[in-house]
């Protein structure tokens, strides 16, 4: 037990920060966008990279590929935006395989109505920083996202050695 004075605190490990940060965040988003607008946070999500898209619509794969969130919390959250009538799920032109989520007026109206809050909760998150900092904010976010992409490709690496 003699290495526990080498051990780092919780506070001072960048994984347990962020994943503190990460929770907050997402509890904090998903009671603005109930009260506001009543849709969830994955659904939010999903409004967003439909409302994103200079066609107004997007395949789901390609919100999985975008906004790298997982495969299954998409499609459910599809499901359940297509059972509310907020969005509405058609067949690709280009490719009847695949098919492609579009907004219908509802949606288009919650989405509307909870953007001003979500917004709002933007302004609220940055305003601690001012425009130099915001930058380096994401510069360093980006960094630990290269680290991070970098250590799985290693492991990926020795795994494929061994």
């Amino acid at each position: 037990m003699d290495n526990v004075d080498h051990v780092r605190p919780l506070e001072r490990r960048v994984s347990y920060r962020i994943s503190r940060i990460h929770g907050r965040i997402n509890a904090q988003a998903a009671r603005i966008l109930s009260d506001a607008a009543d849709i969830s946070l994955s659904q939010w999500r999903i409004l967003v990279m439909v409302a994103a898209d200079p066609d107004g619509e997007i395949s789901a794969t390609e919100v999985v590929r975008r906004a790298k969130i997982d495969k299954a919390m998409v499609s459910r959250a599809i499901k359940s935006l297509s059972a509310a009538d907020l969005v509405q799920v058609v067949v690709s032109e280009a490719d009847q395989r695949l098919h492609k989520v579009r907004m219908t007026d509802a949606g288009r109206a919650r989405f509307e109505k909870a953007l001003p809050h979500m917004l709002a909760r933007q302004d609220g998150l940055m305003a601690p920083f001012d425009e130099e900092e915001e930058q380096q904010l994401f510069r360093l976010l980006a960094k630990l996202e290269d680290a991070i992409l970098a250590m799985e490709d290693e492991t990926a690496q020795q795994t494929a050695a061994e």
